[in-house]
């Protein structure tokens, strides 16, 4: 009896305090805030202690509103309002969403969000309107003004604050898998941190930049659970509260009343989204591990697992689709600040990890989408006549550019090959395999690619030195979400699908993939197989992958600008990369590209002079080249330089899509002969 009484008591303090800090809030009626917590308090109390926590909530919410307005009667109505609201919410969320294991499955969660906190919370905003009204605390024409801020901030309330309590107080032990720590600690406190950048730095606040905290809290919710991503959001909710209020971040608007009402509509939505998602990735753990335990004689187990997996590919294309643009945007806003100038060393650092963090999660999205594709049977594969040899090396210099082989020991033996596929997904399967052996291998390993033909197959063999591949795992290697256990050096992890994605990929090529390992720590080897093209390839055998559209370009970009071979792709041109001057003075003798784009911005390469140098090559061997220019042009006669250097057009930054085509139209008039190879001087 005493615990009990003792918990009641705890309870009903919990809910005063929360109440009087929300209603230090109030705007509109000094009974009214926008920022309203002890509904979560109330909510959480009633699914995990009973009805009979009733007493304590309606004594602290009349106290509350009683040393708020003053008014016995009015303080009263609204306290009944307000257990109402809870005793409501929580029965039709034991009746129709499994009471307080309602985070556990996605669908439990959104019962949770209809039932409790959008329509329960109507009770407690309608009663407790119409109690100032008839108390005459409030004019009759504010009714509405006065509901909605009720009512939004009621709901914020429940999905912000509910969550976290119930997760916790039902798993109060840290029972994070092995090795999962410190990748969870860094993904909350990388929302801390953006939340901070985007909320409280004044040079950042002013932009529309909150969608930044989507990454992080994404991440924590496919490789943690609805307990961390729920506490995640609050302590974000938190940092957004105090720093809007203060009349800092990207909801500032013209009053803080209408500030605060944005600001919960954004958190409640990010809510809405995450606890969902993060519910629906251990629900598919869950379905899988049972899937494994099961025994033949366990068919209706088997089944449930496989339609929870189904319902997984099903919400992860339909969420793959909705991340993209927030994604897109991410990218060209980080794009924009980091040509802002006057930011420091710091703002920059964060903006780096923004954007390679962002980067990994538009791959795990693009990944997502195209195993929910495939598995849906709504993969279409365009093949085409294709150079193996090519795209592998097409492959390695894209990583090349990025970065990612900088200290590594590659080795790469490679012969033409002609197959028949589609060229974004071949160069997508070998990425991944290429990505998968780096990611594993330590920087003093090896890795070798490794082209060849097999009767009628195409091989490409990559070998690596690093982490191996248990015997135990072996066998599940391919399948979907599958992961081996996590050592602490490795950081860089993923999701489980990328070897799964190669396999499918390869089946529609009429392909397949295989491994081999000799066990853990021991290397290992990937095979992946397409079928060679029987008819014979025209001309020379250098064909890369190529672009799909009715003016395609094969261009070669001198510089480190990535913004602008992703366009070039997007446009459909056969685009090849190099980093330097030098690089692209060899690499336009091997590619023997329709037109040259250069970045005079690049650092330590004299545009002009490689300008000079192209034209007076293609000058001797009588090759029409287009050369073009890209650049800020802020300094006087720069363009005009450009001009004389030898170009043939310049476009301006930002790239106006456009202009650029405008720019290389004139590639289109190539010699008739087929292009001689540019050799030196």
């Amino acid at each position: 009896m005493r615990s009990r009484a003792a918990l009641l008591v705890g309870v009903g303090v919990a809910y005063f305090v929360a109440g009087k800090l929300g209603l230090s809030f109030a705007e509109v009626n000094t009974s009214t805030s926008a920022v309203w917590p002890p509904t979560g308090i109330a909510l959480a109390a009633f699914l995990l202690l009973g009805t009979g926590v009733w007493p304590a909530i309606a004594v602290a919410a009349f106290l509350v509103n009683l040393t708020t307005s003053g008014s016995v009667l009015v303080s009263a109505g609204i306290a009944a309002g307000n257990v109402l609201e809870g005793l409501a919410g929580a029965y039709l969320v034991r009746r129709h969403a499994r009471g307080a294991a309602c985070f556990e499955r996605a669908r439990d969660v959104f019962k949770f969000a209809v039932l409790a906190a959008l329509t329960a919370t109507a009770l407690s905003a309608t009663v407790g309107t119409v109690s100032l009204m008839l108390g005459e605390l409030a004019a009759w024409e504010s009714f509405g003004a006065i509901w909605v801020t009720w009512w939004l901030g009621d709901t914020a309330g429940a999905l912000l604050v509910a969550p976290p309590i119930i997760l916790w107080a039902r798993h109060p032990h840290l029972d994070i898998p092995e090795g999962r720590l410190p990748e969870i600690v860094i993904a909350f406190v990388a929302v801390l941190a953006i939340g901070v950048l985007c909320f409280a730095v004044p040079a950042l606040s002013r932009y529309p930049l909150a969608f930044l905290c989507l990454p992080p809290l994404a991440w924590l919710a496919f490789r943690s659970g609805p307990r961390e991503v729920s506490t995640a959001i609050v302590a974000l909710a938190v940092i957004a509260v105090l720093t809007t209020q203060s009349g800092l971040g990207p909801f500032v608007m013209a009053t803080r009343h209408e500030s605060l009402l944005v600001l919960h509509a954004f958190l409640a939505t990010i809510a809405l989204m995450m606890l969902p998602i993060s519910a629906l990735v251990r629900e598919h753990s869950r379905a899988m591990h049972e899937r494994e335990r099961a025994g033949r004689e366990e068919r209706l187990a088997r089944a449930e697992a496989e339609a929870a997996i189904r319902a997984k590919d099903e919400f992860l294309a339909m969420l793959s689709h909705e991340l993209r643009n927030p994604l897109q945007a991410i990218g060209n806003s980080v794009h924009l600040l980091e040509r802002q100038a006057g930011l420091d060393e710091g703002a920059r650092r964060a903006l780096a990890i923004i954007h390679r963090q962002s980067e990994n999660l538009t791959r795990m999205v693009n990944d997502l989408l195209d195993m929910a594709r495939v598995m849906a049977g709504k993969m279409v594969v365009v093949r085409e006549a294709l150079d193996l040899e090519v795209v592998v090396h097409h492959c390695i210099e894209l990583l090349r550019h990025a970065g990612r082989l900088e200290g590594r020991n590659i080795e790469v033996r490679t012969q033409p090959i002609p197959v028949n596929a589609d060229p974004t997904r071949l160069e997508q399967m070998l990425m991944n395999l290429l990505g998968n052996a780096l990611k594993f291998t330590p920087g003093e390993g090896a890795i070798r690619v490794i082209t060849l033909r097999d009767a009628d197959q195409a091989v490409v063999r990559i070998e690596d030195e690093g982490a191996g591949i248990p015997g135990d795992l072996l066998p599940r290697i391919f399948e979907p979400f599958t992961q081996g256990r996590r050592k602490p050096e490795n950081r860089e992890r993923g999701l489980g699908i990328g070897l799964a994605l190669v396999r499918r990929l390869a089946e529609l090529h009429g392909g397949r993939i295989d491994a081999y390992s000799e066990g853990e720590g021991l290397g290992s080897k990937f095979f992946l197989s397409l079928p060679c093209r029987k008819e014979p390839m025209r001309g020379a055998m250098a064909q890369p992958v190529v672009g799909h559209g009715a003016d395609a370009r094969r261009v070669l970009v001198i510089g480190a600008d990535a913004p602008l071979h992703a366009l070039l792709e997007r446009e459909g041109h056969e685009v090849f990369q190099a980093s330097d001057g030098r690089a692209g003075l060899e690499a336009a003798m091997r590619v023997r590209p329709d037109a040259v784009v250069i970045d005079l911005a690049t650092p330590e390469t004299d545009g002009y002079e490689v300008a000079r140098a192209l034209r007076a090559r293609a000058a001797e061997v009588g090759v029409r080249l287009r050369i073009v220019a890209v650049a800020g042009f802020g300094a006087f006669g720069q363009a005009q330089r450009a001009s004389v250097a030898g170009f043939d057009a310049h476009v301006a930054k930002p790239i106006d899509v456009l202009e650029l085509r405008r720019a290389l139209g004139d590639a289109a008039a190539a010699p008739d002969e087929p292009p001689r190879e540019m050799t030196p001087a």
